[in-house]
């Protein structure tokens, strides 16, 4: 019988050339700091609410003035002289041209010339608003209408507004977190989480009861037109040991 002579193979496997790594090629912006990379599992949620109100500080007067004659001319002195009046006033108030809107109709009824005008200003100052509401109603007779007053808030106050009810609420969190974790010997870190659950707005008092426009007084009115805003959230802090400080002997 022939010998059996076995063999031997060897192989080897040469790995790929490793790609060196240049300096240029990293991008640090996302590499994370080891201190930041873990969040610390000792946090307290609390929610709170801030809550801010704010009388208006816009005011809108309405002055219409009417006439009718039988030539068109007529009619249109008859409302011219009362508005220039009006304007007149208005202007030696400090009202702005952009503050002030002139809304002018005629029409005809029953053979006459019927002509309306409709004067609506914006005043900042409620108490010069009101001024100029009483002056108006003392010099001019009944043909011009001097409406009551109509308040409210400017687009950029209610915006303000907004953001003092929420930074409140924040504020009254971490305190509320302060207080509690006081109470367990612990300190209150940075805010993990901020998220806002609930905002409502309303006129007034809640608990007012609707009145009818016209009974109201300009007071009430004023106070009708109070804004309240109420912002609710739901803030988590770390919690960190208090560190105990050594006496200074």
């Amino acid at each position: 019988m022939a010998g059996f002579t076995p063999s031997h193979v060897f192989a080897s496997v040469s790995s790929p050339p490793r790609k060196q790594l240049k300096m240029e090629d990293i991008n640090f912006e996302n590499i994370t700091p080891l201190t930041n990379a873990k969040v610390s599992d000792r946090h307290i949620t609390v929610n709170a609410v801030g809550e801010v109100s704010l009388p208006p500080d816009r005011c809108k007067l309405t002055v219409r003035i009417q006439s009718q004659k039988e030539n068109v001319d007529e009619v249109k002195a008859s409302i011219t002289r009362r508005v220039d009046y009006v304007l007149q006033t208005l202007h030696n108030h400090s009202l702005k041209e952009s503050d002030i809107k002139i809304y002018k109709t005629i029409r005809r009824v029953e053979g006459l010339f019927c002509m309306e005008a409709e004067i609506q200003a914006i005043f900042a100052d409620q108490h010069k608003c009101q001024t100029v509401a009483n002056l108006l109603v003392e010099k001019l007779d009944e043909t011009v209408i001097v409406c009551l007053p109509e308040f409210y808030h400017a687009s950029t106050t209610m915006q303000n507004l907004r953001q003092q009810a929420s930074l409140l609420a924040i504020h009254n969190a971490k305190l509320k977190a302060q207080e509690m974790a006081k109470f367990v010997h612990q300190n209150v870190g940075q805010p993990i989480s901020i998220a806002e659950e609930e905002t409502r707005e309303w006129q007034g008092s809640q608990d007012t009861p609707t009145d009818i426009e016209n009974t109201k007084t300009v007071q009430q009115r004023l106070t009708d037109s109070t804004v309240t805003v109420s912002c609710k959230v739901s803030v988590r802090f770390e919690l960190k040991p208090k560190v105990k400080t050594k006496a200074v002997r």
